[in-house]
């Protein structure tokens, strides 16, 4: 028997970990939901091959790189 498991993704914003909001979108969709909650992603690029899987195999974190915010003065 084979016994098939879904590796479900995850997108790292921050410290925060958000569960994917369109398990069946593209990256570059998934993008364009979680801007519309985080503005500071809208300066950022993903790619598939950034995603890191954990120790058990079950799901695939991508780190969303954020810009360092800067300060006049």
């Amino acid at each position: 028997m084979l016994n098939m498991n879904t590796i479900t993704r995850k997108f790292k914003i921050g410290a925060a970990i958000i569960n994917d909001p369109a398990p069946q979108a593209d990256i570059d969709e998934v993008q364009r939901i979680l801007t519309q909650q985080f503005p500071m992603l809208r300066h950022t690029r993903l790619y598939i091959e950034d995603g890191v899987l954990n120790e058990s195999a079950t799901e695939i974190v991508y780190d969303f790189p954020l810009i360092p915010v800067k300060t006049k003065g």
